[in-house]
C-alpha cells in the first residue's frame, strides 16, 4: 500500500497535480499556485523544518520572515545557522548553513520553529544585505512595539544598545563597521517597509533627512501623522502602499473610495497650512530614479551620496 501510495504521489507529481515543496513534501499545485511569493517561501522554511533529523535554527531572512521583520526581495535559499566549530557556509538542496557567532544568545522559538533573535537577525542582514533592504528590518527592531507572535516570556522590545551588543559580537571591524553604518540610520518610528525602503533611497542618495511620523494640528483639531516631514523646506511626503487601501486593518470598516476622500481632505488641511505634499507608489522606490525625480521636482535638495 505505501509502494502504491509513493507510485501515485509520484504520477501526480509528475503530472503537475502536486507541486513538490521539497523531497517528499508536496502541495496540490493549484494550492501553490495561488500563494504569494512570501507564502510560499514561508511553506518552504517549515517543510525544511519538518524533514530536518535535528530542528533547526533558522537566521537572516528566514527567520525575519518568521518572526514579522520586513524582507524586500524573497530569497531563493533558506538560511540557518550551526553551532561554532562546526560545518557552517555551506549550501545543499538550497540550504545554506553558516556558523553561529560565539556568545550570541538562545535562539527564539515561535511556533515550533527555532531562529536567530531579532537583533542577531537584523545585525546578520545588514552584514550581508545591500542598505536598502538591510534598513527597513533594522527600522521594525528598534520599534516600540512587539512582534505579532513575540513569546511572552522573555524580551520583546529591543534598543539600539542590543543591537550594538549583537554587533560587538562581530570578529573583525570591516564587519563592525557595515552593521553600525545601518543601525546609524534606523529609525523606530518608520510606520511601513515601504516607508523604511523609501527613506533609504534618500540616504544613499543625499537627501535631507526628514522628521518621521510627526504630529499635525489644525483649528479643527489632528489631522494626522505624515510619513516624512521636511520642516526647513515646508515639505511632507506620503508613501502609500497598497494595503492602505485593501486591508481591513487600514480601512476599519470604510470603503476604499472612502479612505481616497479622507486622504484628499487630509491633505488639502495640510496644504492649508502652508505644506507642499509629495506622494509615492511601491513601483516608485522599487526603481529609485522615479522616487528621486519625484522629491527633486518638489524641492528637495540632493547633497553627496552616501557610500554604504
Amino acid at each position: 500500500m505505501e509502494e502504491y501510495g509513493l507510485r501515485r504521489v509520484a504520477a501526480l507529481a509528475k503530472s503537475g497535480e502536486l507541486y513538490r515543496v521539497r523531497r517528499g513534501l508536496y502541495l496540490p499545485a493549484k494550492l501553490w499556485a495561488s500563494l504569494a511569493p512570501w507564502e510560499k517561501y514561508r511553506v518552504t522554511i517549515q517543510a525544511v523544518h519538518e524533514l530536518a533529523l535535528t530542528p533547526p535554527v533558522f537566521s537572516r531572512e528566514s527567520a525575519a520572515q518568521i518572526m514579522g521583520l520586513p524582507i524586500i526581495h524573497i530569497p531563493g535559499s533558506i538560511y540557518t545557522v550551526v553551532s561554532p566549530g562546526r560545518s557552517g557556509g555551506q549550501s545543499s538542496a538550497g540550504i545554506i548553513r553558516a556558523n553561529a557567532i560565539v556568545g550570541d544568545p538562545a535562539p527564539w522559538e515561535l511556533s515550533g520553529l527555532r531562529m536567530t533573535p531579532p537583533p542577531q537577525t537584523a545585525r546578520d542582514l545588514a552584514l550581508r544585505l545591500p542598505f536598502t533592504q538591510a534598513l527597513p528590518a533594522m527600522d521594525r527592531v528598534l520599534l516600540a512595539k512587539p512582534l505579532p507572535d513575540a513569546p511572552l516570556n522573555g524580551t520583546r522590545l529591543f534598543t539600539r544598545e542590543d543591537v550594538l551588543a549583537s554587533v560587538a559580537l562581530l570578529p573583525n571591524q570591516t564587519q563592525r563597521r557595515r552593521v553600525e553604518r545601518v543601525l546609524e540610520f534606523a529609525n523606530g518610528l518608520s510606520g511601513s517597509a515601504g516607508e523604511s525602503l523609501s527613506r533609504a533611497v534618500m540616504i544613499l542618495n543625499g537627501f535631507p533627512a526628514p522628521a518621521l511620523q510627526k504630529e499635525f494640528n489644525d483649528s479643527r483639531g489632528r489631522i494626522g501623522f505624515p510619513d516624512f516631514d521636511w520642516e526647513e523646506f515646508k515639505l511632507l511626503g506620503e508613501f502609500d502602499g497598497y494595503e492602505k487601501y485593501s486591508a481591513q486593518r487600514y480601512l476599519k470598516g470604510k470603503t476604499p473610495s472612502e479612505v481616497v476622500v479622507e486622504e484628499k481632505k487630509r491633505e488639502d488641511r495640510l496644504r492649508a497650512k502652508g505644506y507642499k505634499v509629495v506622494r509615492w507608489l511601491w513601483e516608485d522606490i522599487r526603481n529609485p530614479q522615479r522616487l528621486i525625480r519625484l522629491l527633486t521636482e518638489a524641492g528637495l535638495p540632493q547633497g553627496e551620496p552616501l557610500r554604504h
